[in-house]
């Protein structure tokens, strides 16, 4: 038998033709990435001293330099906001263990930059993003187990992220967190960083790491001297890119009831219609205009940062009594803050309540804005109008935007005013 296949190649290869091996599948290529790269792949955690406790767990990877780890800001942020509270640490798959210390983050895309003691293996490489369709294979430690890999495809960017995000197809777990996906040819696409369960995942495109590399070696990887400056800086600077891309724009406006109002006012927004009845009957209306960014910048495990939304909603109603309708309007103000702030983080809100004429109509604003104590220069802001001087009919518009600046926030409010227009016809 082997001699006979010896001269079947031999007789295919005399007319011309080639024998070829069988493409590699899914399952090779995990296992071959797997075996090159497991020994530069780490568990991450924070540690509480003494009782030794985890207090959070993820994965990080060998980037750059052979004692630099890349993992998500959100896997150490503990370290990084309670650093006499918590301490740092890696562990291999074989079992070994070592101090980390952060060298640098990017909050807003949720990164970060770990040294370690001792050289932890060969670093990986970054490439762009992949076609639509690619294979890709993410390594981390689901649920703090061994570490894993997985298999999945890449699906462009989001289109509605405020923050850049790659689709990745693909079950990426709770402590996979910080973790490399990788390409057939073992280059870093991205970091995995979130979940929507049902294998859609989330990474962090590894330009955004790229970027944070480079600061490093200018720095000569030391560590950032003062972290909570760097993040408020960051915050800043991603607030300000915020305003500027919304407000630099021209806005499209849709038909709410007897308004013209904004529409969808950047492509980064996730915006919706929807009409509302009173449930068994046709008492009032209610027709909805919601815009808002599908993400937010994590701080902590209570505070998330650069959120930002916007809602319309057009309230009428031929069989409610002025005080029926009165008493809905009131019910139908809301506010969408993703995070629970405590004492320590914000201060109390501020108001100002003004009646203001716009398009010939009378409006109630109510504008809040409560400081951040870690960053002076930022509030929450939020904006309640309401048309008011009709019985039986009326506007509401709320916006919320967390970690903006007051200046930003009202230029933000006066370009809504002065896209208002009445048209009762």
């Amino acid at each position: 038998m082997v001699l006979q296949s010896k001269i079947l190649n031999t007789l295919l290869l005399s007319l011309g033709l080639v024998v070829l091996a069988s493409p590699a599948t899914a399952q090779d290529i995990a296992q071959q990435l797997y075996s090159r790269f497991d020994s530069s792949v780490y568990r991450v955690e924070v540690v509480t001293p003494g009782i030794e406790n985890k207090a959070s767990v993820g994965t990080g990877f060998v980037v750059g330099r052979e004692d630099i780890l890349a993992s998500n800001y959100h896997v150490i942020s503990g370290v990084v906001n309670e650093p006499d509270r918590y301490r740092l640490e890696w562990e291999s798959v074989d079992g070994r263990r070592g101090p980390l210390t952060v060298l640098a983050v990017n909050v807003v895309h949720d990164l970060a930059l770990l040294k370690a003691e001792e050289p932890m293996g060969i670093p990986l490489q970054t490439t762009d993003l992949p076609e639509n369709g690619t294979s890709l294979f993410s390594l981390g430690h689901p649920l703090a187990l061994e570490l894993a890999i997985v298999n999945g495809t890449a699906n462009g960017l989001l289109e509605t992220s405020l923050y850049d995000k790659i689709h990745f197809t693909g079950n990426i777990n709770p402590g996979m967190s910080g973790g490399p996906t990788l390409d057939r040819q073992g280059r870093v696409v991205g970091v995995n960083v979130a979940t929507s369960g049902e294998a859609v995942s989330y990474l962090v495109p590894a330009s955004y790491l790229d970027d944070l590399l480079d600061d490093a070696v200018a720095a000569n990887f030391q560590p950032e001297r003062d972290l909570a400056s760097s993040i408020s800086n960051q915050l800043l600077d991603n607030q300000q890119w915020l305003v500027d891309q919304i407000v630099g724009t021209e806005w499209p406006n849709i038909t709410l009831g007897k308004l013209s109002v904004p529409g969808r006012i950047f492509n980064r927004l996730d915006c919706w219609s929807d009409n509302q009845f009173e449930e068994g009957s046709n008492r009032y209306q209610v027709n909805a205009a919601v815009c808002q960014g599908q993400d937010s910048i994590f701080l902590s495990e209570q505070l998330r940062a650069g959120a930002f939304s916007y809602e319309f909603y057009w309230l009428d109603s031929q069989q409610l009594t002025p005080t029926e309708f009165y008493q809905l309007y009131s019910r139908s103000n809301r506010s969408r803050f993703p995070s629970r702030p405590s004492e320590e983080d914000v201060g109390n809100f501020s108001c100002s309540t003004r009646f203001i004429e716009i398009t010939e109509q009378d409006f109630k604003v109510n504008i809040c804005a409560r400081p951040y104590k870690d960053y002076p220069q930022l509030t929450d802001f939020m904006v309640l109008l309401t048309l008011v001087g009709h019985d039986t009919e009326g506007l509401i518009f709320t916006m919320d935007f967390s970690t903006v600046t007051l200046d930003n926030g009202l230029a933000l409010l006066e370009k809504f005013l002065g896209a208002l227009e009445w048209n009762p016809s």
